[in-house]
């Protein structure tokens, strides 16, 4: 494992922010770390890249100890809030950067990454003048400047419009072929699913939840079936083998299963029961109906 804590725990004084927190994420794949605000997402970042230490609990980080610098060698952060020197041009920065990690081939790699983050053309710019994306573009080309094998990105799509938004999810794809672990925070619950081969659900400081992305959203299907032919005798028939049963108001079916291979039987079924088929059509749970069920209003 890339990451393995376990019951890692930060306390500021009487608040706990994270409580036993037990995490194992593989190495080569993009890791969504979910829960509302306040849960204790940053906090548990914090404690893996070695900025905050843990009030009790350990871990290891790419085979290392909490906080080894050899470690952090090998990390990329971008923080969910960062602020750089204003008078600085974007290649300022960068350069500035490459120095602090003893960068070799200094040019080609800060060249390949302002192309990766799509700011070729902009880096003699001062970032004070850049826009928020471009602000974001930024921090995400200090974060992979060293070419990391973990990279840790807490909101990196917050500032970015809907094209941004699908720059970062590439360059998030591109890392992963690359073979590169994700640590990924977002609030933008499409954009997790999208990217995330795992996810695991925080709420109140407490991991609730954590489970393979296909596993989550593969629990149940929720099924529409237009048909002609389902008698009153068939429907209560059906309504006894399949509690979640409902008519809808244009005359419509639904009904939730457990798995997709019963879609084929149910459809031979009603057929061989003299029905007309016009539609069934499957529904999965998005991330989102997940993330309610689980860290929603009731938690």
């Amino acid at each position: 494992m890339i990451i393995e804590t376990h019951a890692l725990t930060k306390k500021y004084g009487n608040k706990t922010a994270c409580d036993q927190i037990n995490l194992s994420v593989e190495a080569g794949q993009v890791y969504g770390f979910l829960g509302r605000n306040g849960a204790g997402k940053s906090t548990c970042i914090k404690m893996l890249t070695g900025l905050v230490f843990p009030t009790s609990g350990s871990g290891t980080v790419l085979g290392r100890p909490l906080g080894d610098v050899s470690a952090r060698e090998k990390m990329g952060y971008l923080p969910e809030l960062f602020r750089y020197q204003d008078w600085m041009t974007g290649l300022d920065l960068l350069n500035f950067h490459a120095q602090l990690i003893k960068l070799k081939n200094k040019k080609d790699q800060i060249g390949r990454i302002l192309k990766l983050v799509g700011l070729d053309g902009q880096e003699k710019y001062k970032v004070g003048s850049y826009s928020k994306g471009m602000q974001q573009r930024i921090g995400l080309a200090c974060a992979l400047l060293s070419n990391p094998q973990l990279i840790f990105l807490d909101e990196p799509t917050s500032a970015l419009d809907p094209i941004g938004r699908k720059d970062v999810r590439d360059i998030i794809v591109a890392l992963k072929k690359e073979g590169a672990t994700v640590f990924l925070n977002s609030h933008l619950l499409s954009e997790v699913e999208a990217v995330c081969d795992s996810v695991t659900f925080i709420h109140k400081g407490s991991v609730v939840k954590s489970a393979r992305m296909d596993e989550l959203l593969m629990t149940k299907i929720s099924l529409t079936i237009r048909a002609q032919g389902i008698t009153e005798e068939l429907f209560s028939t059906l309504n006894k083998q399949h509690e979640s049963l409902q008519k809808l108001a244009d005359g419509s079916l639904t009904v939730t299963l457990n798995d997709y291979e019963e879609i084929p039987s149910l459809a031979a079924s009603l057929i061989s029961k003299g029905v007309t088929l016009y539609e069934l059509t499957p529904h999965r749970e998005t991330l989102e109906t997940v993330f309610m069920q689980i860290v929603g209003e009731e938690g």
